[in-house]
């Protein structure tokens, strides 16, 4: 029997303080109702809890993202709408205007209406705004480059594979537009990168293409607007300002940049690109556009169905920009139901399981103090030996 060292005293403490730890740790995760409160809890599970709900606040600006994309999308098709509704009143007097009943004097006056709608068309196109940004003059249009400064892009369809392309335009004596493989070397020199015409339009065979051309008068100068449709799908339109400057080989460069890039994911690259054509009376094919005579009003039918199908594709455009944001919603909320379920499985505490813990811990924790008790008292019988 020994009185400065008492063992069982020791051993008794030991016992005590891992059950008052032990009781600690089941408080803090009843108080808190998270099974992971410190990373000492479970290193792995903490770190993976730790990136998922770092993922949960992120997915939530995801879902903030996608409902302001539909805004601007829906922004953007409502002033589409306007346009056309206009663009349908010049065609009704496109046919009025061609009836051999019409004077002079009436068709002037319905080339009044006209001069007025086309100013209204390109006043949208100018002023159409979301977030003080300009969405129908073509700021979020996918742009595209030539090599030449006479001869501009104004625009090109969604089908069209973005990339840098060499051909050959050149007109005719009769005044149509053809395209031409470039026949230059595109793995070395100048070239080396570029893509051959029948890259960019599937095929290049007169019967499988589609080459328009309109021409407008613009005081002492005329230019010409070409729509190219390819075999793929591809329809590419440019604005030649100066045919006889249309050089040998035509860089174009169709990259698609200009795009709005909508971030509907939480990881790099995942983003959706919403481009939104050019509105405006040239791009639409109705720069010229004279009802003051017969010719001009025959000439103007097919200049407003022109128009009439830029905007039908436009709007179908926007349609299914839409439509892809709103499954890209209904994704997101399921997406986060299943990550918010996997982090409750993970750190989230079993309240029964951790109560039946907790009253253990509990009784353990009494019974220590008890024994704590009684092992101090053993060293007191020592004095019996002392009498």
């Amino acid at each position: 029997m020994k009185i400065n060292s008492n063992i069982t005293a020791y051993i008794t403490n030991n016992a005590y303080s891992q059950s008052e730890m032990r009781l600690s740790n089941s408080t803090g995760k009843l108080s808190s109702g998270y099974r992971l409160n410190k990373s000492g809890d479970d290193p792995a599970n903490f770190a993976i809890a730790s990136k998922m709900r770092a993922m949960i606040k992120g997915l939530d600006k995801v879902k903030t993202n996608t409902t302001t994309g539909m805004s601007v999308i829906q922004t953007a098709e409502a002033a589409m709408q306007e346009t056309q509704s206009m663009i349908q009143r010049m065609n009704e007097l496109s046919i009025k205007a061609s009836n051999g009943t019409m004077s002079s004097s009436d068709r002037q006056n319905i080339q009044d209406e006209v001069k007025q709608l086309l100013k209204e068309i390109d006043r949208i196109a100018e002023t159409t705004e979301f977030n003080g940004m300009k969405l129908l003059n073509g700021t979020f249009n996918d742009r595209g480059y030539t090599s030449n400064e006479k001869i501009t892009v104004m625009d090109y369809s969604e089908e069209t594979t973005a990339g840098k392309y060499a051909i050959n335009l050149t007109k005719g004596s009769d005044g149509n537009y053809t395209v031409k493989k470039s026949e230059v070397d595109t793995t070395t020199g100048k070239y080396a990168g570029y893509k051959d015409a029948d890259k960019l339009f599937g095929t290049v065979d007169p019967a499988k293409m589609s080459i328009t051309t309109e021409t407008v008068n613009y005081d002492d100068t005329s230019v010409d607007y070409v729509t190219i449709k390819g075999y793929n799908g591809t329809e590419l339109r440019v604005k030649v300002e100066d045919s006889k400057a249309l050089p040998d080989i035509l860089e174009l460069d169709l990259t698609g940049k200009g795009s709005m890039r909508l971030q509907v994911g939480t990881e790099e690259g995942e983003v959706i690109s919403a481009s939104i054509p050019l509105m405006t009376t040239e791009a639409m094919g109705l720069a010229g556009l004279d009802m003051t005579t017969k010719e001009g009003s025959y000439k103007a039918i097919d200049q407003v169905n022109t128009a009439l199908e830029y905007v039908n594709r436009a709007r179908s455009r926007m349609g299914a920009y839409e439509n892809r944001l709103e499954n890209t919603d209904s994704f997101l909320d399921a997406y986060n139901e299943d990550i918010n379920t996997s982090l409750s499985r993970i750190q989230d505490t079993d309240m029964a399981e951790e109560m039946t813990e907790f009253t253990n811990m509990q009784i353990l924790s009494q019974a220590g103090i008890s024994m704590l008790a009684q092992a101090n008292e053993a060293p007191q019988q020592a004095l019996q030996l002392l009498q």
